[in-house]
């Protein structure tokens, strides 16, 4: 299998001009035992992981108001550190008794925006006050807010930016030196009312001055089935439209600020737009390789390090670069040869 990686990646490789970006893995261990999560992390070791991002759920860590369960991020935040791995946590998600509103979709409730800012105040400081003594020190604030998904019932960029400014103070009033993100922008088509295309959500957040607040600007530019640098793209957003969102910031004389990558991958199985193994793996060095072009982007965090599942028919189950069983599948192979 290595071999067949290289070879589709040959030609990438010759043309790199820079350093390597640092890499990282977004992990989803919260049902996990110890021991499991000990293997996880010995396997991106292997793989020259450098940077853990993972969920803060607030809706999981307090699901009754004043108890709080930080029993899973304690056991991920500490293997990491065990590691000399760096965390990005994504401080996102509302427990019931927090949220505004409500909608048809029981499945992404938790996704509603909190009714009482100070609520989500205290909870962010919690999180900061928690974390910062164990070395975390970088945040994404929400997680694709540019789409209905995760910001039911739609999008709203004014009311984005006031959780991600009142999250921003809460937790630099614990620790001035943190790294607040913007939440990862997901590739959208342009849908009035229901999805906002990334440039454009940006270009928002310039407006209402919460991309001038924050310390770096986060993205989710999948491309697949598409190659990283493959066009056109199915959707706006994708690995290739980096530049022109690059632009964005540019424009705003922002340009001191990074890019950071926080989820990038592609699902194998047979799914809608899935990927062979092979693809996936290409598509992963792909992108590594091109980020060495690329001076205001880095880290690239790739999603995910396991699969949720075993049905190859569902694509949110098929991103890892492991399977279930932490088998690794060519990607993970050809990470582990780059770091040998």
């Amino acid at each position: 299998m290595t071999l067949v990686v290289l070879i589709g990646l040959s030609t990438v490789s010759c043309q790199s001009s820079g350093p390597e970006s640092e890499i990282g893995m977004t992990v989803h261990v919260r049902d996990a035992d110890s021991t499991t999560v000990a293997r996880k992390f010995d396997l991106m070791a292997a793989m020259d992981v450098t940077w853990v991002r993972m969920d803060i759920d607030w809706s999981v860590v307090e699901r009754k108001q004043g108890r709080l369960d930080w029993s899973y991020p304690d056991m991920v935040v500490d293997a990491a550190g065990a590691r000399e791995m760096k965390m990005l946590l994504v401080l996102a998600f509302t427990p019931e008794w927090a949220r505004s509103g409500s909608v048809d979709d029981a499945t992404i409730a938790h996704h509603l925006r909190p009714q009482q800012l100070s609520d989500w105040a205290d909870f962010a400081r919690a999180a900061a006050q928690r974390y910062a003594s164990r070395g975390v020190h970088s945040w994404e604030i929400w997680n694709e807010p540019n789409t209905t998904k995760f910001w039911p019932p739609q999008p709203d960029v004014n009311e984005y930016g006031t959780v991600f400014w009142v999250a921003a103070d809460a937790i630099q009033g614990v620790d001035p030196q943190a790294t607040i993100l913007i939440g990862g922008l997901g590739p959208q088509f342009e849908v009035p009312g229901r999805e906002i295309a990334p440039g454009d959500y940006l270009e928002q957040l310039y407006a209402n001055g919460a991309a001038r607040r924050a310390d770096a600007i986060a993205v989710h530019p999948y491309s697949f089935p598409e190659l990283p640098m493959q066009t056109p793209q199915r959707m706006s957003g994708g690995f290739a439209d980096l530049p022109a969102l690059r632009a964005v910031m540019d424009s705003h004389g922002d340009g001191a600020k990074k890019i950071w990558i926080t989820e990038y991958g592609a699902p194998t199985g047979s799914g809608p737009h899935s990927v062979s193994e092979q693809v996936q793996a290409e598509t992963l060095m792909q992108a590594r390789q091109q980020m060495q072009r690329w001076d205001w982007a880095g880290p690239l965090i790739y999603y995910e390090l396991a699969d949720g599942g075993t049905d190859p028919t569902d694509t949110e189950q098929n991103f890892g670069v492991l399977r279930e069983d932490l088998s690794p599948k060519p990607a993970a192979v050809a990470l582990m040869d780059a770091a040998t």
